[in-house]
């Protein structure tokens, strides 16, 4: 946990560095009228994750083999409630009163200067907690979370949260999982915006990243891009025009195919030797 709020100082303090941040989130809400989540509204009971056909968090991230009685608890514990799409439901330095849980749809994650820059570190889905680290720790939170599209969250006040990991060791082993994912995810963005020179092999780099959680097919590795050429390049610290530029070139040399929103990379081996790449990540089994 802590070296994981180390390498988001690093980032920071490398690219987004910015000694009169301040609360830029907060001030950049109002300019551009971006809906920011100071209360939960609505709050209700928290519907039974069983069942239910429109989330599949029941069986993924946080809520991943808990049993029925960790999830009686955990729905005794929670209120759930939907807020629309672009809502901010985290800034940074909010402090981390409620523990969030997302059930439906996808957040961005991300830091920001007070001069506009942003540095995307990635999309949560359902199952993923928000604010995991600042949670456990009970520092102020060092990111900024902003729903994609219109989402359902679950909400429980952070010692509830606390006390429902001490009593569930496999809440406590998932929440230990997703810090180690995080971290990991935190430095290889890191390691492609520190030591990687082009910003074509950033690319390249980026979706070999993704490949590791894509599909293998007959085509090649099929990942979901949810992101914009904007996005991408705040990822990895590009402009739009740039990615545009080196996703045509992956495309006319066919080592990546799009198919709506998802993106096909032909051959891994092929793009990384492409964009001077040395190695490429361990990849997806292929489906059964």
């Amino acid at each position: 946990m802590r070296a994981l709020q180390l390498v988001h100082r690093q980032a920071r303090t490398e690219f987004l560095a910015d000694r009169n941040e301040g609360d830029f989130a907060r001030r950049m809400a109002r300019v551009s009228e971006t809906p920011i989540l100071t209360e939960f509204p609505m709050p209700r009971p928290f519907r039974a994750m069983r069942d239910d056909a429109r989330g599949p968090c029941a069986t993924e991230g946080f809520f991943q083999d808990l049993s029925a009685e960790a999830q009686s608890d955990f729905q005794s514990l929670a209120t759930d409630f939907r807020c629309s799409g672009l809502t901010v439901l985290i800034s940074e330095a909010d402090e981390p009163s409620s523990t969030l849980f997302l059930l439906e749809a996808e957040v961005n994650i991300s830091m920001n200067s007070s001069d506009g820059r942003r540095f995307l570190l990635g999309v949560k889905g359902a199952g993923d907690i928000l604010g995991l680290t600042s949670a456990i720790s009970g520092d102020s939170s060092e990111v900024r979370v902003q729903a994609m599209y219109p989402c359902r969250i679950a909400s429980m006040r952070r010692r509830d949260f606390l006390k429902f990991l001490s009593r569930h060791p496999i809440a406590s082993q998932n929440v230990a999982r997703e810090l180690c994912v995080e971290l990991t995810r935190a430095r290889e963005r890191l390691r492609i915006l520190g030591l990687t020179s082009s910003a074509m092999a950033r690319v390249a780099h980026l979706l070999l990243e993704w490949c590791k959680m894509g599909q293998r097919t007959r085509e090649g590795v099929q990942i979901r891009c949810a992101l914009t050429h904007r996005e991408i390049g705040e990822c990895i610290g590009a402009s739009r025009e740039t990615v545009t530029r080196a996703l045509a070139d992956f495309r006319a040399r066919d080592l990546v195919r799009l198919h709506g929103s998802n993106l096909v990379v032909t051959s891994c081996s092929a793009l990384a030797t492409y964009a001077g790449i040395d190695s490429i990540p361990d990849l997806p089994k292929p489906a059964a």
